[in-house]
């Protein structure tokens, strides 16, 4: 398994290599260690691992990768019972996983991160942005032009694709920064799909 870590947290990345490393598992530590590259293979899968909102620097690496076929995963650190988040994001790995059970995680689970557009419709990424912003269900309804109901209806929806018990301000937060680094892996996807279109950031 080849396992690409961007952290721009010193320590966590150091330590998420040394794990991945000691495990037998070929890692580049990708902030710390950027002239490393892997052997070319085209049709083998990579690992990314991602814990930074440092755009432009993931952005790069995305685009070098080019059509590689990916599993991406997030580090957050609002994934807990308490946050009242029934069940983690599809992708997602909490900051206080045990060692076995990050090794385990990345072997078994078959997917990482999905995009928006798979998990939610025009409409509700709409509403869930504005949500983000603290704006009021009502002022929602007005500027979108619909009705308060379709507006709660969104935000059910929002919660159940999300496994959200409750939306709070924590919660909002967790998906405000799955939403920013989603669209990492939207673009690689459009990337994938059309080439023409490679230059072209999604945000």
């Amino acid at each position: 398994m080849k396992v690409i870590v961007c952290s721009d947290s010193f320590f966590f990345a150091k330590g998420m290599t040394a794990l991945l490393n000691n495990a037998g598992h070929e890692t580049w530590n990708f902030f710390y260690d950027p002239e490393k590259v892997f052997s070319e293979q085209e049709d083998e899968e990579l690992i990314v691992i991602i814990d930074t909102n440092e755009r432009r620097p993931l952005r790069n690496l995305f685009a070098s990768l080019d059509k590689k076929p990916l599993r991406v995963f997030f580090i957050t650190d609002d994934l807990s019972a308490h946050q009242g988040i029934s069940h983690p994001f599809q992708g997602v790995i909490p900051r206080k996983i045990s060692a076995a059970g990050l090794l385990n995680h990345l072997v078994e689970t078959t997917t990482g991160v999905r995009p928006l557009e798979f998990l939610l419709t025009i409409q509700q990424r709409k509403v869930l942005q504005y949500l983000i912003r603290g704006v009021t269900p009502g002022m929602i309804a007005r500027v979108m032009n619909i009705s308060v109901k379709t507006v709660s209806a969104h935000k059910r929806k929002v919660m159940m694709n999300f496994g959200l018990k409750k939306m709070n301000a924590r919660s909002l937060n967790c998906m405000s920064d799955f939403i920013y680094k989603s669209l990492l892996v939207s673009e690689q996807i459009n990337r994938q799909k059309q080439p023409q279109f490679s230059r072209r950031p999604l945000y």
